[in-house]
């Protein structure tokens, strides 16, 4: 426990950074990282593996999101002292809602009891999964029957992303590189090519698998949909604006939040009928 709290101050610099940056908050990495250690360490208990992934994972979410609003208390000139102990109360408050929620759905939706990692093929268990759901109860099986193979195999990813995330580092930053893509079009597809295809992001490993394949087709549509959009709408006009404040990204935006009320709705409406 006292180590994967400190781990929390470690994340929570890495992933605020990112987050600053690139508007993505990568937990998922941090939670497998935190377990591949504290298994390489000894843990056997997967109950206190939950309890420490857990506190992980909300540390680094509230964390990432407070170092974010502080950003933008401090561009609006608010009192960040006073934002803070709001966000504080809203986090005591959900700490304590959680468990009553939980415990709501659970009675009122059955199927959240059946452990879907071990019963992929339980009546209604596809509506209710996620790909940090498979990696959370995946670890957590690791924990509790350990193979070898497993743990050679985490070792492999581990090592592999950090030589890819090496070498993207190296190409990325090079002066002649950096020239050549901005020279023309020419450049702009030998850029977009190692992207996509020779070198991509450690990160695009996870599409197909922890995320299967039809929000993947999503993710590619949209991003090329987007990616068309921006590139002849920038043709058109001069002047560039950040990519989280584009058309595209806005739209993007309130579509996903537009889903999640709707998904937000759909599930409180089953729950009310089924108290009724």
């Amino acid at each position: 426990m006292t180590f994967a709290v400190a781990l929390v101050f470690v994340f929570l610099l890495v992933n605020g950074i990112s987050d600053g940056i690139s508007d993505w908050n990568p937990i998922s990495s941090a939670f497998v990282m935190t377990v591949f250690m504290m298994a390489a360490l000894g843990l056997k208990d997967p109950r206190v593996g939950l309890m420490c992934g857990a506190i992980l994972l909300i540390s680094c979410s509230s964390g990432v999101d407070m170092q974010q609003d502080r950003s933008t208390g401090w561009r609006l000139g608010t009192n960040r002292v006073v934002q803070f102990r709001y966000q504080i109360i809203g986090i005591v408050m959900g700490a304590a809602l959680s468990v009553l929620l939980a415990k709501v759905f659970m009675q009122s939706y059955p199927v959240l009891r059946v452990n879907g990692f071990a019963h992929p093929d339980a009546p209604g268990i596809g509506r209710w999964n996620s790909a940090m759901t498979y990696k959370f109860v995946g670890a957590l099986e690791g924990l509790t029957h350990p193979q070898s193979l497993i743990m050679h195999a985490l070792e492999l990813g581990i090592a592999g992303g950090f030589v890819i995330e090496t070498i993207r580092k190296l190409v990325k930053r090079a002066a002649g590189y950096q020239r050549f893509i901005k020279a023309g079009a020419a450049g702009h597809t030998v850029d977009f090519i190692f992207d996509a295809i020779v070198m991509p992001s450690p990160y695009a490993s996870s599409f197909g698998g922890f995320v299967t394949l039809p929000p993947t087709i999503w993710f590619a549509a949209g991003g090329v949909i987007s990616s068309v959009w921006e590139s002849r709408k920038k043709r058109a006009q001069q002047g560039d604006v950040p990519d989280d404040m584009s058309a595209t990204s806005l739209i993007g935006g309130g579509l996903i939040a537009g889903d999640s009320l709707a998904a937000l709705g759909v599930g409180l409406w089953g729950l009310l009928q089924t108290l009724l």
